[in-house]
């Protein structure tokens, strides 16, 4: 997801991949490291670390989760709505 942010200092707009939801990637045991499973919509890194914790997982990776949706406008109090982004995206990809 590309986040359009402006920068108080000169006014001018710049796009930046922001994260604005993260995820976990749980692995199997071995040293393959293969994707045994991925849960994601945590709001923070910490947050999504807590539930693979607090859900026994030993060998895992939290990552930030980035969206093929439009351009997003940061609100000033710096959370973004993603509702209507997220259901375009719906409609585009046939409802899958």
């Amino acid at each position: 997801m590309t986040v359009t942010s402006v920068d108080t200092a000169d006014g001018e707009e710049r796009d930046e991949r922001v994260p604005v939801l993260y995820g976990v990637v749980r692995f199997e045991p071995g040293e393959e490291r293969r994707v045994r499973d991925t849960t994601i919509a945590f709001d923070s890194p910490r947050s999504a670390e807590l539930f693979a914790v607090e859900s026994g997982w030993h060998d895992f990776q939290v990552c930030p989760l980035f969206f093929f949706v439009d351009t997003v406008t940061m609100p000033a109090a710096g959370r973004v709505l993603l509702g209507a982004a997220l259901a375009r995206s719906v409609r585009r990809a046939g409802g899958r």
